[in-house]
């Protein structure tokens, strides 16, 4: 139907829905063993696509389906639900007020893990979009959940609201006012932003490590899964720390055994075995790398100072305790 010069429908199934977005060259399908579709509109104004939908567990696929060569980016705000995307390279996560911006030409694989309200917002790039995703990037995830964010993503939901009472000429304004000024905060903001949500990481993903240290075949892609982030951005937050994963975890276990030498008796083998080595004489290698003696001269040496009362009296670096 149309409402004051904008394509607006409104769908009740799943599969009238995809149909929809299919004739706007969006491929969209939903795979759940019974309807899961309880509200859902689609809205057109010129090449930008805004829809609001509220969908059950399902899961599927969606991609731009064309040969224009001009790229669209895909907004996706979710006010409630928990939703896990994948290109194939990465995975991200959309929950409670998070916003995801995604390469809408790549194909995105969703799980869909719980009823989820979203609004997805498709437009093409241009000079003012085109730094929202860099072109390294497939996908972006930015927490709203306080400050301008949270305040951004409810805008779009109250313009989606009101989207039908106003005029062609009062949405494109709306639309046009909203992406400017979204676009300016997130380059405002970004670099704080993502400092703070890589601390936050790092913290999480450490602890992690530390709790499954015994495990021989630790991955960054488990490590990745448990923090709920995608590996390429758990890759960039210790490249920010100056490192790599393998070296963090490499370091993490070496500078574990050598405290348990310090502070324990157990046997050479069992502490290899408890800081993820599987085999003494590789570890006994290692551990000589780094600290220029074997692990039973760094014991005998370490030994003899006094015990310390706590860690912080410990003769190493807290640079990978603390």
């Amino acid at each position: 139907m149309t409402e004051r010069g904008i394509h607006c429908t409104r769908f009740s199934k799943s599969q009238d829905y995809s149909n929809g977005l299919s004739q706007l060259n969006y491929r969209y399908t939903i795979n759940s063993p019974q309807e899961t579709l309880s509200v859902s509109r689609i809205y057109q104004l010129d090449r930008i696509v805004l829809t609001h939908s509220i969908v059950d567990r399902s899961q599927g696929i969606f991609t731009r389906c064309t040969e224009e060569q001009k790229g669209y980016l895909g907004f996706r705000f979710i006010k409630n639900g928990f939703e896990r995307h994948t290109d194939g390279t990465n995975t991200s996560i959309l929950k409670d007020y998070t916003i995801g911006i995604f390469d809408l030409r790549a194909t995105s694989k969703y799980q869909r893990e719980k009823k989820t309200e979203g609004i997805n917002l498709f437009i093409q790039q241009d000079c003012q979009t085109e730094k929202l995703l860099p072109d390294s990037m497939t996908s972006r995830i930015i927490d709203a959940e306080k400050g301008m964010g949270r305040v951004l993503l409810e805008m779009i939901f109250q313009i989606a609201e009101q989207f039908s009472a106003c005029s062609e000429e009062e949405n494109r304004l709306l639309l046009k006012h909203f992406i400017q000024l979204f676009c300016e905060w997130l380059s405002e903001t970004a670099p704080f932003l993502e400092r703070k949500n890589y601390n936050e990481l790092l913290v999480i993903a450490t602890d992690f490590m530390r709790r499954n240290l015994q495990d021989d075949r630790l991955t960054i892609e488990q490590t990745a899964d448990y923090c709920q982030t995608s590996i390429r951005t758990l890759q960039k937050v210790f490249q920010v720390a100056d490192f790599s994963f393998s070296q963090y975890l490499n370091d993490l276990r070496l500078t574990t055994a050598a405290i348990r030498l310090y502070q324990t008796n157990d046997s050479i083998t069992a502490i290899a075995f408890q800081c993820g080595f599987n085999n003494s004489a590789y570890f006994s290698k290692r551990f000589k790398e780094k600290y220029h003696l074997s692990p039973n001269q760094y014991r005998k040496k370490v030994q003899t100072m006094p015990k310390a009362a706590d860690l912080a009296d410990c003769p190493l670096s807290a640079k990978f305790i603390n």
